[in-house]
């Protein structure tokens, strides 16, 4: 069994992406709902894996016995996260206790990241036009303010120091190169298929721009402050080639 365990943060365009490593995996896209998803040749995905974890470990105990390629998607999550450590944290393959998971070969951590201004311009457009609700249908908007902050922090941090294999949303777009290179370390050969894949819907209703976000929105003012007194966000957003923006 091979385990590919993915991080994103939520309108950073990671479904997308991961729909484009499940499509080279397997050959077929994802149509992206909660949030099983069996696929062919032995590939299962179940996506927010970190949400409804008593759901996740049930798909995972009802079909260990045919999973070839599990993907577990992880979203607004801490990056030292694995629903198959008991006390959900992971440390190293070894870390990973969980019964049903006994003989996987091989076991990947992802990081799919995108800039941090436009993936915060995403979640306060999300907000506004209140496109993102729970099961039940009531609004759940995304923070904005010190959580996504240090959440994009902490993906970023473990993006640096390369202890995850990752890959940035703008790459994936734009970068053939990368994309060859990212998957590679996971499928061992280039891209098969290409980018042409589908996400969720856009918080601005089309791709148009998509590179430049920030300037479609008004910021919080609580945002701009938070952003500006941050040292160690504006070093990450440089080292990893962001551009650093004045607000």
């Amino acid at each position: 069994m091979k385990i590919i365990e993915v991080f994103g943060l939520a309108r950073s365009g990671h479904h997308a992406v991961t729909n484009w490593l499940i499509k080279n995996l397997c050959g077929d896209e994802c149509t992206m709902e909660w949030k099983l998803s069996i696929m062919k040749n032995g590939l299962f995905y179940i996506n927010e894996g970190n949400l409804d974890t008593e759901l996740t470990l049930k798909y995972i105990q009802n079909h260990k016995d045919n999973i070839r390629v599990l993907i577990l998607s992880y979203e607004n999550c801490n990056t030292n996260f694995s629903i198959l450590n008991n006390n959900r944290i992971y440390d190293s393959p070894l870390s990973i206790n969980n019964p049903d998971i006994k003989n996987f070969t091989e076991n990947y951590r992802v990081i799919f990241l995108r800039d941090f201004y436009n993936n915060l311009a995403s979640r306060i457009k999300s907000n506004e036009k209140q496109l993102t609700k729970t099961r039940d249908g009531v609004v759940f908007p995304w923070d904005v303010e010190k959580d996504f902050i240090e959440k994009w922090k902490d993906s970023a941090r473990n993006f640096n120091s390369n202890n995850f294999i990752s890959l940035k949303f703008e790459d994936w777009l734009n970068n053939k190169t990368q994309r060859n290179k990212f998957l590679e370390k996971i499928i061992k050969t280039g891209e098969i298929y290409d980018n042409s894949v589908r996400g969720t819907h856009s918080s601005f209703g089309d791709t148009k721009g998509v590179m430049d976000r920030i300037n479609m929105v008004d910021i919080p003012q609580t945002t701009k402050e938070l952003i500006r007194k941050d040292t160690e966000l504006h070093y990450l957003i440089c080292v990893l080639g962001y551009d650093y923006k004045e607000i």
